[in-house]
């Protein structure tokens, strides 16, 4: 295909119908009239050789081409955003980039509310995706700018990969409220006996680093339920006796909304938190900004 017989405005409407699901809106967004934005369509229709989209009640709907065009088509326009952004200082309240985020379980509680917040707050349209680390080749989805930035307690090796400790998190416990034999404080002993929700970390394998600890001490903890996200657990902990081992952050944001409390961890454990992107966005004046603002929130958790 000669690319010079694409109008980059074509991508950007179709970007824009595809998000908002409805032509009139689109039109609004990026300020074009209905009937400009329909021809555009029209006119992508035969570079695509599909219909892209069909009418509904609603607005439109897109075909399984259209979904299959959708995300290179929004990664090539953030691409050319960022680009055009490294000449001139970032604005956030201006910008329209779209970030893809792994944060796991503890940076989507403590960390990405706090980020919508300050979005918000600015007026911004930049819109955020989560993604989720299972079963996903990090360093190769990174590498293809497929992944912006990852949040976890560990780095990535890789020469093509930049890891900073943004700071450490406290280890805490966490049980119900009313929980008939804890009270306000734990001894080791006392915790090694109660039965557990053990949190699995994606790709760990062994013995966590608190059953070692425990065995160091001559006791041994009972695994009643393992999960692989914490976001089930605050049902679980609300009407049964376990306890969950978790960071501050998460247990805080559990305690404030469902009958549970916090109890200090009966040995000192700090869990570092580290955030990992590409080189390629190292002098990116919109990953900088987000690395920062980021790196912030986590400083005044």
């Amino acid at each position: 295909m000669n690319l010079r017989a694409i109008d980059l405005n074509l991508l950007t409407v179709f970007d824009a119908v595809i998000t908002e699901g409805n032509v009139t809106r689109a039109a609004e967004k990026i300020g074009m009239s209905q009937p400009a934005v329909s021809i555009a369509i029209a006119r992508f229709r035969h570079i695509a050789k599909d219909e892209l989209f069909e009418r509904t009640g609603r607005g439109v709907k897109p075909t399984p081409r259209a979904l299959q065009l959708a995300a290179p088509i929004r990664r090539a326009l953030d691409m050319v955003s960022g680009a055009l952004e490294q000449a001139a200082e970032f604005n956030v309240a201006a910008s329209e980039r779209t970030f893809n985020l792994v944060l796991g379980d503890y940076g989507e509680l403590a960390l990405l509310p706090r980020l919508i917040q300050s979005l918000q707050e600015h007026d911004s349209d930049i819109r955020l995706r989560t993604l989720s680390a299972a079963g996903m080749d990090l360093k190769k989805e990174m590498h293809f700018g497929n992944v912006d930035l990852h949040v976890w307690v560990t780095p990535m090796d890789d020469a093509e990969l930049i890891s900073q400790q943004a700071g450490t998190t406290e280890e805490v416990c966490l049980v119900r409220r009313d929980h008939p034999t804890v009270k306000n404080t734990l001894s080791l002993k006392q915790y090694a006996a109660l039965e557990h929700l053990v949190f699995e970390l994606p790709g760990g394998y062994g013995p966590s680093i608190i059953d070692r600890e425990l065995w160091a001490h001559g006791l041994k903890r009972k695994h009643r339920v393992s999960v692989h996200s914490f976001f089930n657990v605050p049902r679980i902990l609300s009407s049964t006796d376990l306890v969950c081992s978790m960071p501050m952050q998460i247990a805080k944001s559990f305690a404030e909304v469902h009958p549970l409390k916090i109890v200090k961890f009966p040995l000192e454990r700090k869990l570092p938190v580290f955030f990992t992107w590409h080189s390629s966005n190292d002098n990116d004046p919109g990953h900088i900004w987000l690395r920062e603002h980021l790196m912030d929130i986590h400083s005044r958790l």
